[in-house]
């Protein structure tokens, strides 16, 4: 997920593997057949179990770009052994020349890009009250939940492949089904639904399919701190012990990114919600 910027080892050269030149490892689902993938916040929790998932459903490509460099490029790492090319970047998805500069390299050195799948995100503000929420907190949400997407949206359109190009915002039940525990996070998330809902309308004649997908509390690190700072907030300790006990799995949530991702995937229109 995004997080503080880090000392990291400079980008790598997308450049220097070929995708067609990949094998995936034998005996996986081919869904992801030759297809270059691009997932933003694939250092951790959902994002890494979403680079994982589509290595093994036979990626050519895989690109990680996410704000902690060093998970970047561990995760980009773990995919190689797979027999898949890897690429990692750190990217802040709030700066838009970062964003830009990181789908262009990665454009021009692979031919394209098939999909996108944007995971990034910070949670913060648990159990606060509106009246008691800092300007500060709002804004900070607001910039990685909703302008983060709009840029990343905004910066990957050119390069996805007409016909079969995929962008995948993933958001929460929070915001959109349901209310959250934070006021920013949940103003957030009902915000990027609504861009994905605009974007599907305006991009879809154009050849390009976007969703949201909307799963509800998943066992992630960001998950978790989120529910420590609740409890120092105040929330009933029982209450945040129930949300606990029923956390889903990130890997639950990866199956339906890369589902999502195939081709097999082109009647598929709207939000997808999973558990």
């Amino acid at each position: 997920m995004t997080s503080d910027a880090r000392d990291t080892p400079p980008a790598e050269d997308p450049a220097a593997e070929d995708p067609a030149a990949a094998t995936p490892a034998s005996g996986t689902a081919p869904v992801l057949a030759g297809r270059r993938v691009v997932v933003l916040g694939g250092a951790s929790g959902i994002g890494l179990a979403t680079v994982r998932a589509a290595a093994t459903a036979g990626a050519a490509a895989v690109a990680v770009l996410d704000a902690d460099g060093a998970g970047a490029a561990r995760a980009a790492d773990e995919v190689r052994h797979l027999g898949v090319t890897a690429y990692s970047r750190q990217v802040d998805v709030t700066v838009e020349i970062e964003v830009a500069d990181a789908f262009g390299g990665v454009a021009a050195a692979w031919g394209g890009i098939d999909a996108v799948l944007h995971v990034a995100g910070i949670m913060q503000g648990q159990g606060l009250d509106v009246t008691g929420v800092p300007i500060e907190l709002w804004h900070r949400v607001l910039s990685v939940n909703l302008t983060g997407p709009f840029l990343v949206a905004k910066h990957a359109v050119p390069h996805l492949a007409a016909g079969t190009g995929v962008l995948v915002l993933v958001g929460s039940k929070a915001g959109v089904l349901t209310g959250s525990g934070s006021v920013p996070y949940g103003a957030s998330k009902g915000g990027l639904h609504g861009l994905a809902l605009t974007l599907d309308r305006q991009l879809r004649p154009r050849g390009v399919r976007v969703h949201a997908l909307c799963p509800g509390d998943i066992d992630t690190p960001l998950m978790r701190r989120s529910l420590d700072e609740a409890r120092t907030n105040g929330v009933d300790a029982g209450r945040v012990a129930g949300i606990e006990a029923d956390l889903g799995r990130p890997e639950d949530v990866a199956s339906a990114l890369v589902l999502l991702a195939a081709p097999l995937s082109a009647s598929i229109t709207g939000t997808v919600y999973t558990g």
